[in-house]
């Protein structure tokens, strides 16, 4: 089964090779507090801040999820109020979450067609921390983060869920970015990233929240020894090395994302025939990993029975868009003649 899901999603075909390597080096055996973690942990991070351009002076924490990081979020680094910004079903969990945790939160929903900047006039003048969604899963939009649109002194955090490791995110524009790895980075599920800037671990420190296991003071000072705060998932971290060692620049792989996207566009736009379009067509509002189409639910349920048929499986609606909606990720580990054998498929 050739997975176009918007995840997870294909794992890269050479991971199958880097299982195997950790097998064999007893990779999937190690203590996460002995020496050799500690230099695996430091050579996965080296290799993630020189590929992924981070600034040298954000850090990177591995957790369970990105979904874990909503709450790691809130618990160690809101101080009074959050704000969440969302136009879809996964910033709105996200913001329903934080609610549950802390009820003083502002959640600001705004339309599939509008952009942040446009919303972020409506934030109240007593929020310390905005919670922002770069890539949203459910409706295949994708947002510009910008500093500038907010105060200077409120904390800005961002789910790039959907397309860290896809693209080149402009990480100096906020102060919290995570991701799960079962997405752009072609990984099996079961590990999250987190990558911080100092000024989010000054929030900590004032804060000096150390109460769940997993607040970020306890994971900082397990990350200070290339430690973990838990028994991390070994192998995926391993992975995660060993892909980001051999795989081009995340910069090359943001330009292969786009000329991907091409191909999908000029694909829809040349058929005229079919009743199916971008469910966003603002083309500076759609992310480009994971492509969202509308149309009446008899076809989208003719095209995902299709593809079902030739071994191909295509991610459904979601949420309010579940039945006419379909998904299809345009994630890395996708090649065109991945792509082109969907085309031929959808063009039968």
């Amino acid at each position: 089964m050739l997975s176009f899901y918007p995840g997870p999603s294909k794992v890269y075909p050479q991971a199958l090779d880097f299982i195997q390597e950790a097998f064999d080096q007893g990779i999937v055996s190690i203590n996460h507090r002995s020496k050799r973690f500690e230099i695996l942990l430091k050579e996965t991070m080296e290799a993630m801040t020189a590929s992924w351009e981070i600034p040298a002076d954000y850090t990177i924490y591995f957790v369970s999820s990105a979904t874990e990081a909503w709450e790691i979020v809130a618990q160690s680094l809101v101080g009074s109020k959050s704000a969440h910004f969302y136009n879809g079903a996964f910033g709105k969990k996200w913001g329903q979450y934080a609610s549950q945790i802390n009820p003083n939160t502002q959640l600001i929903s705004f339309g599939l067609h509008e952009s942040l900047a446009e919303n972020a006039g409506k934030l109240a003048s007593d929020v310390d921390t905005v919670c922002l969604v770069q890539s949203e899963t459910s409706n295949g939009t994708g947002q510009q983060i910008c500093r500038a649109d907010y105060p200077t002194d409120v904390l800005i955090a961002v789910d790039a869920t959907s397309s860290m490791g896809g693209i080149v995110l402009p990480w100096e524009e906020a102060d919290v970015w995570f991701a799960s790895v079962q997405k752009c980075l072609g990984i099996p599920a079961g590990l999250g990233i987190m990558i911080c800037s100092p000024k989010a671990l000054q929030r900590a420190h004032s804060l000096n929240h150390r109460i769940h296991y997993n607040d970020i003071l306890l994971m900082e000072d397990n990350r200070k020894s290339f430690q973990t705060h838990y028994t991390p998932n070994v192998l995926s971290i391993y992975l995660m090395c060993r892909l980001t060692q051999t795989l081009p620049s995340l910069r090359e792989i943001e330009q292969e994302t786009y000329r991907k996207v091409a191909l999908w566009e000029n694909f829809w736009n040349t058929q005229p025939a079919w009743d199916l379009r971008f469910l966003v067509p603002e083309k500076a509002l759609r992310l480009p990993t994971v492509l969202a189409l509308t149309g009446p639910a008899t076809e989208i349920d003719r095209i995902q029975s299709t593809c079902l048929q030739h071994g191909i499986e295509l991610g459904k609606g979601y949420g309010e868009w579940k039945s006419n909606t379909v998904r299809i990720a345009n994630f890395p580990s996708h090649t065109e003649a991945d792509i082109r054998q969907l085309i031929n498929i959808l063009t039968l």
